[in-house]
């Protein structure tokens, strides 16, 4: 039995959905909505008390970091493998995916929260935001969300994330020129990890990510976005991050594979 806790296919909570789409492994999914904070809810820190997702249980074994997650599913389903047969190819991946881990995904995360998060806690009395702050187990992670509920994230911050999400975009570039994956010319998870939170950039970066500037990323978004696990995989959203993907699809002129799942 594999129990999948999840809010939408976006970034971290991505990773599994799409791993296990593109593996053909059967789950059950339970849709955590993170803006409702259920994350803190009493039933899912009884699943995870970190209270971050996503959370995986496989026979009664929890998982709660994204990443492993993926390569414990690899290892323990049947399917198409995600992970390169050749030690310097598998070196690659994890270095993509711990660049991706580490620098990227933190920075989008900073700007997107502090763009669409931020205005939504703005009106909301000072009280209400201390309870909902208290139910978070982590202190890093409960430092992290009161300076969003209070406007308190520094300028710095914003610009230093600005900078590294425009870096990133110069280095999978030139890594996308040597290959036609992240990993090698076999799609792997280093893939799914990036397209858990690249997925979109020409639609939200369409200044820095579009067929003049990075022809190389740009491809590889269009052979990603065709695959028919990606696209079961975001579709498994229940609004917004789902519209988007299939937005995109059609931004960069890529065909419905999965319709109807």
């Amino acid at each position: 039995m594999l129990q999948v806790y999840t809010w939408e296919p976006n970034a971290n909570s991505g990773k599994p959905l799409l791993c296990l789409h593109e593996k053909g492994v059967p789950f059950t999914h339970h849709y955590i909505d993170m803006g409702k904070l259920e994350q803190f809810s009493p039933e899912f820190l009884a699943i995870n008390p970190d209270g971050t997702i996503p959370a995986v249980v496989h026979d009664g074994f929890v998982m709660t970091e994204s990443t492993p997650i993926m390569e414990y599913i690899d290892d323990a389903f049947e399917g198409p493998a995600l992970r390169p047969d050749s030690p310097s190819a598998r070196w690659r991946m994890r270095q993509v995916m711990r660049y991706m881990d580490n620098v990227v995904a933190p920075s989008l995360a900073m700007l997107a929260s502090n763009r669409l998060a931020a205005p939504r806690y703005a009106a909301m009395d000072p009280e209400e935001k201390q309870r909902e702050l208290d139910k978070i187990p982590l202190p890093e992670r409960r430092a992290a969300w009161e300076k969003l509920m209070f406007g308190k994230t520094p300028q710095a911050d914003l610009d230093e994330s600005a900078r590294r999400i425009a870096q990133s975009f110069a280095a999978f570039e030139g890594l996308l020129g040597e290959t036609q994956f992240l990993a090698g010319d076999a799609f792997s998870l280093a893939d799914i990890n990036v397209m858990a939170t690249f997925y979109h950039l020409p639609q939200s970066y369409p200044e820095e990510v579009n067929d003049r500037r990075r022809p190389n990323l740009m491809a590889w978004l269009r052979r990603c976005h065709a695959r028919e696990g990606l696209q079961r995989g975001f579709a498994t959203g229940r609004g917004f991050i789902t519209q988007r993907a299939a937005e995109v699809r059609r931004l960069l002129d890529v065909g419905e594979v999965a319709a109807g799942c």
